[in-house]
């Protein structure tokens, strides 16, 4: 328990620093005189380095911490080859859509839906949306929270259910006494935190041994695990070029991570944005899954992948700096956690809840809210009771489905002005019920992921629609 103390005593200086950091920034900003949006989106605050920070931690999790160095351990370099895919996903987000989203600034969206409501003006698109954003978030809430589990009783050595509680009610003190502002700024201290317990952990490793001989340890386990396919060629290049589509391309439809957009102070922060969560992105992948597949070198025989992580901390390091290591991997967690918890309970609240009963003052919504942080919280958390060996795929899988609902709607929004809300809407659809039944059937018989023919799918029935519905007026004209 004595290495528990330290990552306890950072997470308390950590709310305490960030909440006192936020009331003061907001002070100074006008841009929402509605309470609630205040609360919601925060302002435009992002200058570069924080939306580099943010967006990098967001977009790293449980699964990059836990789930992906669990991979690395089990599949080897082919995994690190994999997972470095992901690193353009800042010029991606920043560089395609953030032009487009800072241009819509004057019209202070609070959501990443209301954006899309007040585009496409449908709304069984806004029903969809939401219950979409919602179930995906209580998986990859749930993820986090076996994730977040793990790390507690690994390192510890208490149960995985204490341990479990305890992350919890982390979480719930994070979220609860915030808004977006008080979480893009824990982000980035996280963000911080991240990266220098990644440098340590990694020259840490490298002191058992150089390079080479951990390398030469490695091939005497497997020589697959040197392979750029992995063990058994199951990442060939079909896999691989798949999965260029889902941790790279397709991250331009995740909610969570184009949120941030709508709070972007101006251009030039979006510039710098992308060459410092290029360069950040680049750190966060490479190095804890080369841990992972290092860690095969120290620790061969590991039952459970996932706890790759969690041994390595305990096994090189005194209780004491096990417990200070261990904030690294915690804020990784927190900062994607705070995030979707923040995110579904607002969408249910100020996209579903506000449309039906207008009158909703911003105290009421605040406070409504939080009630929606505590239920879905809860659903999380009775997911995450008995989990997975390995939570990676769980994660990933979620990534597909919203990428399937919300990436060609988002795209065609914003680059295609004639595209209606019919044709957006049936994409959505298209997208999630082709995802969710080939990803029943994973793995496919030419070892593609399913997010590439779901987004064809999607995309095709996007553009028929489109065509459907430009022609059938004009005959009507002609007629």
């Amino acid at each position: 328990m004595t290495n528990l103390l330290p990552v306890l005593i950072y997470l308390i200086l950590s709310l305490v620093i960030t909440r006192w950091w936020s009331s003061r920034t907001s002070d100074t900003d006008s841009l929402h005189q509605d309470k609630a949006k205040r609360f919601f989106i925060g302002g435009s605050f992002l200058n570069g380095p924080m939306l580099a920070l943010t967006l990098v931690a967001t977009y790293t999790s449980a699964s990059s911490f836990i789930g992906g160095p669990g991979a690395a351990y089990q599949m080897g370099l082919g995994w690190v080859w994999l997972a470095l895919i992901q690193v353009p996903v800042a010029v991606l987000t920043l560089g395609v859509l953030g032009p487009k989203f800072l241009a819509m600034r004057e019209q202070q969206h609070a959501t990443l839906i209301e954006w899309l409501d007040s585009r496409f003006q449908h709304a069984w698109l806004s029903r969809l949306a939401i219950a979409s954003l919602v179930m995906g978030f209580i998986a990859m809430i749930a993820v986090q929270f076996i994730g977040g589990a793990r790390l507690f009783s690994g390192v510890s050595g208490i149960s995985y259910e204490i341990g479990l509680g305890l992350f919890v009610l982390t979480v719930l003190a994070y979220t609860l006494t915030g808004g977006f502002r008080a979480v893009v700024l824990t982000d980035v201290l996280q963000g911080v935190v991240m990266l220098a317990g990644l440098i340590l952990l990694f020259v840490t490793i490298l002191s058992q041994g150089t390079l080479p001989e951990l390398m030469a340890k490695v091939n005497d386990h497997s020589p697959e695990m040197l392979s750029p396919h992995g063990v058994n060629d199951y990442l060939g290049w079909p896999m691989m070029l798949s999965f260029w589509v889902l941790i790279c391309f397709g991250t331009m439809g995740l909610p969570h991570t184009l949120v941030r957009l709508l709070a972007v102070k101006d251009s030039h922060s979006l510039k710098r944005g992308m060459v410092w969560g290029t360069i950040i992105c680049f750190l966060m992948t490479l190095l804890p899954h080369l841990c992972g597949v290092l860690g095969r070198a120290i620790y061969p025989d590991l039952s459970v992948p996932d706890e790759i992580m969690p041994k390595l901390i305990s096994g090189l390091f005194t209780p004491f700096w096990a417990g200070v290591l261990l904030a690294a991997p915690i804020a990784a967690v927190m900062s994607s956690v705070d995030s979707m918890l923040l995110q579904s309970a607002v969408s249910l609240v100020r996209d579903g809840v506000v449309k039906r009963c207008p009158n909703l003052n911003a105290l009421q919504q605040v406070k409504l809210t939080r009630v929606s942080m505590l239920l879905i919280t809860i659903v999380a958390t009775y997911w995450a009771i008995k989990p997975p060996e390995m939570i990676v795929w769980i994660n990933l899988a979620a990534f597909g489905a919203l990428q399937a609902v919300f990436l060609w709607p988002i795209i065609a929004g914003v680059f295609w002005k004639n595209i209606n809300g019919n044709s957006a809407f049936f994409a959505m659809i298209s997208g999630l019920l082709s995802y969710l039944s080939l990803q029943l059937n994973a793995p496919l018989i030419w070892h593609v992921h399913p997010i590439v023919p779901a987004l064809a799918l999607s995309l095709f029935v996007m553009l028929l629609s489109h065509v459907i519905s430009t022609k059938m007026p004009q005959k009507a004209l002609d007629s």
